[in-house]
């Protein structure tokens, strides 16, 4: 018997308490995580074709070189209207449908995330973004 692959979730961040505690609700929750902590190595695992990431959630800031918005145009490549959850200093808004917050609480954004899961397997992808940009900034 064939078993579905859970979806599979970038965090990309560089606070390591909220990463590694994110990380692991959301493989308590039945998800595969991959974690970055910079935009250079989370970069390099959304390029991995063999192993796609379903879903990513990054800071906007991210140190080094390669930042959140660039993260999510790379995530857009292969996924052009699934929206990220990307965490942001201030409010603005993503032309792409991407959920872009204040930084919130760990549960916040964990609910976030498991929300746009869901709602990805029952309802239309236009749908998705409409319904949770009441938790955007």
């Amino acid at each position: 018997m064939d078993k579905i692959r859970p979806d599979r979730i970038l965090v990309a961040d560089s606070n390591p308490l909220f990463r590694e505690t994110l990380a692991q609700r959301l493989r308590a929750a039945g998800y595969d995580v991959v974690t970055a902590e910079n935009g250079e190595q989370a970069f390099l695992i959304l390029r991995d074709r063999q192993h796609p990431m379903d879903w990513l959630y990054t800071r906007a800031n991210l140190p080094v070189l390669i930042d959140g918005w660039i993260l999510t145009d790379e995530y857009h490549d292969t996924y052009p209207t699934r929206p990220a959850v990307i965490a942001a200093g201030e409010a603005c808004s993503s032309h792409r449908g991407d959920i872009v917050l204040r930084p919130l609480s760990l549960t916040a954004v964990l609910e976030i995330i498991c929300g746009l899961i869901t709602a990805s397997h029952n309802l239309p992808a236009v749908e998705i973004g409409s319904e949770l940009q009441r938790y955007a900034a």
